[in-house]
């Protein structure tokens, strides 16, 4: 049987202070990679790691490869998000204030 897990990437600088990322690329927090951490306990044993290159999720999977020896990371591009345009890098006040009712 195929198990499929999906796992989203770690708290990035971006996460901790509410702004937008989409295509920008902030880097995990220290509490990012705990939670990376974590979740590769909680994974058990896979076949394969598909990340997006945006850092933030290749060093989420890089963190969990290398808890449960699973490598090397396939990267697709596919997996990354979408692009926020001009919302990315705002908060959600920011983007209130500029598109009212969004």
């Amino acid at each position: 049987m195929t198990r499929l897990l999906l796992v989203r990437h770690g708290q990035s600088e971006w996460n901790a202070v509410g702004r937008w990322q989409g295509k920008a690329d902030p880097a995990l927090t220290d509490f990012g990679r705990q939670q990376a951490f974590h979740a590769a306990q909680r994974i058990g044993s896979v076949d394969l790691i598909v990340a997006s290159p945006l850092i933030r999720a290749f060093e989420t999977a890089q963190i969990i490869s290398s808890q449960i020896g699973v490598g090397p990371i396939v990267i697709d591009a596919d997996l990354m998000e979408r692009d926020a345009g001009e919302w990315e890098g705002l908060t959600r006040a920011e983007i209130e204030s500029e598109w009212p009712g969004y």
